[in-house]
């Protein structure tokens, strides 16, 4: 890439995405194959609770915290980065636009910037929170039959999720990111950054129960981060209204069947029908 074209927004946006995204894949991957050779390394559980209540001293209880902050960073850019790439590149082109008319613009970067703040920020809380859960519950043994029973009912939970109002709304602000009120940031790297945090905070609401879903059922593995990843980038870059109920619908059903395994149909047969 020459130096014109790193001038240039799109070259720009388009080497800022595949850099970050695949950086923060090859994090994911390195981590995963410390944990473990072939299949096992990739269905691993990363980004599991830092393990606070065992550490020795309050440093070493920091140095896992700091740990499991930085694999959820990875894991937020890995996953929700991508999601971003028609809002960032289309920032881009617009940008590009402006400059053929000789106006003022801001850099994609910016917008980049503001986005993936948000999503640090989640995933600084989201690893603190899981720890603090961890260390809270460590006393308390779950038996394996109800703790399927609650994962199958979080599934359906987030199922549900994907047919309520605001779910749809989210989108369809992540998938029209450009109003009239969205115009000072193409001019301001402040207006950028402000923009892609509004951007974030939206994805924030649209995707919160997907990745919800992940830590609570224990999925935090290469193969479902991989696959929500695509399912959630799916919804925001596509107008198919049907495809958030779909998913929706999908989920129920696995809830509702990982309920009912744990629980037996003779039983539930027993309670309806005594």
């Amino acid at each position: 890439m020459t130096a014109r074209s790193l001038a240039n927004p799109i070259p720009v946006a388009v080497a800022a995405l595949v850099a970050l995204t695949a950086l923060g894949w090859a994090t994911l991957f390195a981590d995963a194959m410390s944990r473990g050779s072939g299949m096992q390394a990739f269905m691993e559980a990363l980004c599991a609770p830092a393990d606070i209540m065992g550490a020795r001293s309050a440093s070493e209880a920091l140095s896992r915290l700091a740990a499991s902050i930085g694999m959820w960073m990875a894991m937020s850019v890995a996953m929700m980065l991508p999601t971003a790439s028609l809002l960032i590149v289309g920032f881009a082109d617009r940008l590009e636009e402006r400059a053929a008319r000789g106006l003022r613009r801001a850099t994609p970067l910016a917008l980049g910037a503001g986005y993936l703040a948000v999503w640090i920020g989640v995933a600084i809380m989201a690893a603190i929170a899981q720890a603090g859960a961890s260390a809270a519950f460590s006393a308390i043994e779950i038996p394996p039959r109800e703790t399927t029973i609650i994962a199958g009912v979080v599934i359906g939970a987030a199922g549900f999720y994907q047919f309520s109002g605001f779910k749809h709304a989210c989108l369809l602000l992540l998938r029209n990111p450009f109003t009239a009120k969205t115009e000072e940031a193409f001019s301001s790297n402040a207006a950028a950054f402000r923009l892609g945090a509004s951007q974030g905070a939206t994805c924030v609401g649209c995707c919160w129960a997907m990745m919800g879903l992940l830590v609570v059922v224990g999925a935090m593995n290469l193969v479902w981060m991989a696959i929500f990843a695509i399912v959630m980038a799916t919804e925001k870059m596509t107008d198919l209204a049907a495809f958030p109920k779909l998913v929706g619908a999908a989920m129920i059903g696995a809830g509702a069947a990982l309920s009912v395994s744990a629980v037996g149909l003779d039983a539930i047969r027993s309670a309806i029908f005594g």
